[in-house]
């Protein structure tokens, strides 16, 4: 007998992320692709004392099950956060915790979509987050951005149209490295506002602003009708999967039964060492080394391509975040220069795949990653991939 899977299976989009991974692993490969930290910014003896001091004074704890919404004290602690330097007022209460944003966007999905339903994405948008609603069969609208944000027209229409939920990321975009200007993010929240329609504010790199935050948070501002979604995954561990929601009010009782039937609770003991992490040290002082070490990776990286890239290419100047956009002539393919790096060993993101439409001239660049002797490496491969293909 023939087995079936089922419509969402069916519907998840494959994914160019993991795979580039194992890819980028692989010896003698210089990666610009990924989104993966630098590992030269992981605070290695400030985590292994967090670790040291949890195990010796409540080892138990972090080894048990705890409550499915997560553990308090750092719901507390991002609380207040929160109210401090996120610009709105929440309970701990309204703070669920999950195992990074890719839950989140799967609890938003399963809570609020059906099959044909209409999303509004950015075009581009971060391609791990469409491909999470993807296996609930929505109609994509892709709003596109520019520098300053997103075509607050195009996203008027989708809203119009019955758009269920709008996800954004208004800070140094992952894949364009853009940020919401004042007016957009004013815009945004008087076509969202009382519409019916959700944002999901995803805030994974709100942190990382090189001369600190751009902008306020749409949660400040349209606070009933916005789940923002953060992480820790970008500033202290990724592989440790610490990410959390701040819900609405009416929200609260649903997506915690929704977080516990998925999960039934996200990692107690690496919750309980990020809180300890965040405890024994200053963590605003920790963000100021982190947004100038990404400041002085992005200038090494933009002066190398500089001088190894050749003008028939463009490319942003990014105020945070960890990715350059890159834009092959008009008319052109940018897969054809993807698989031809890889023949250099270099691995770059083809853009297209984050895009609902268009987007075939467009590569992703992630800084972060490599070393300073791999991207004077790497971006000579890339330059002499560029004058090969587009002169």
């Amino acid at each position: 007998m023939e087995h079936r899977f089922s419509r969402s299976a069916e519907s998840t989009m494959d994914s160019f992320i993991m795979s580039l991974v194992d890819v980028a692993a692989k010896p003698g490969m210089i990666a610009f692709a990924t989104g993966l930290p630098d590992n030269s910014l992981f605070d290695i003896p400030a985590m292994r004392k967090a670790i040291d001091d949890v195990m010796a004074e409540e080892p138990y704890g972090a080894l048990q099950y705890d409550t499915a919404t997560g553990y308090i004290p750092l719901r507390k602690r991002i609380a207040e956060r929160c109210r401090r330097e996120l610009g709105f007022d929440t309970s701990w209460e309204n703070v669920l915790m999950t195992s990074g944003s890719q839950v989140c966007f799967d609890l938003m999905g399963k809570m609020f979509l059906e099959h044909g339903d209409v999303m509004a994405v950015e075009n581009p948008g971060y391609l791990g987050a469409i491909q999470s609603y993807s296996a609930y069969s929505p109609d994509f609208r892709g709003i596109d951005i520019g520098p300053g944000g997103v075509d607050l027209d195009q996203l008027s229409e989708a809203v119009s149209d019955g758009a269920r939920l709008f996800y954004s990321i208004p800070n140094h975009q992952n894949p364009s490295g853009a940020s919401y200007s004042e007016d957009v993010r004013k815009g945004v929240a008087e076509i969202v506002g009382d519409s019916g329609c959700m944002l999901i504010e995803d805030d994974a790199y709100g942190e990382l602003g090189y001369n600190g935050r751009v902008g306020r948070t749409m949660k400040s501002m349209i606070p009933e009708d916005t789940v923002l979604t953060g992480s820790f995954s970008k500033t202290i561990s990724p592989g440790m999967r610490v990410g959390w929601m701040v819900v609405p009010d009416w929200m609260v009782a649903k997506a915690g039964r929704s977080l516990e039937a998925c999960c039934l609770q996200s990692n107690t003991f690496c919750q309980r060492v990020i809180d300890r992490f965040l405890q024994d040290n200053d963590y605003d002082a920790y963000l100021q080394g982190l947004r100038r070490g990404y400041a002085r990776k992005k200038k090494v990286f933009l002066d190398a391509m500089e001088d190894n890239l050749p003008d028939t290419v463009s490319w942003n100047d990014p105020d945070g975040g960890m990715f350059v956009w890159l834009r092959t002539p008009e008319g052109t393919d940018a897969m054809r220069l993807y698989e031809r790096l890889l023949e250099g060993k270099l691995v770059v993101m083809p853009g297209r795949p984050f895009h609902v439409r268009g987007g075939a001239n467009t590569i992703r660049l992630n800084f972060a990653t490599p070393t300073d002797e791999q991207i004077a490496a790497g971006m000579k491969v890339l330059g002499d991939a560029c004058r090969e293909l587009y002169g």
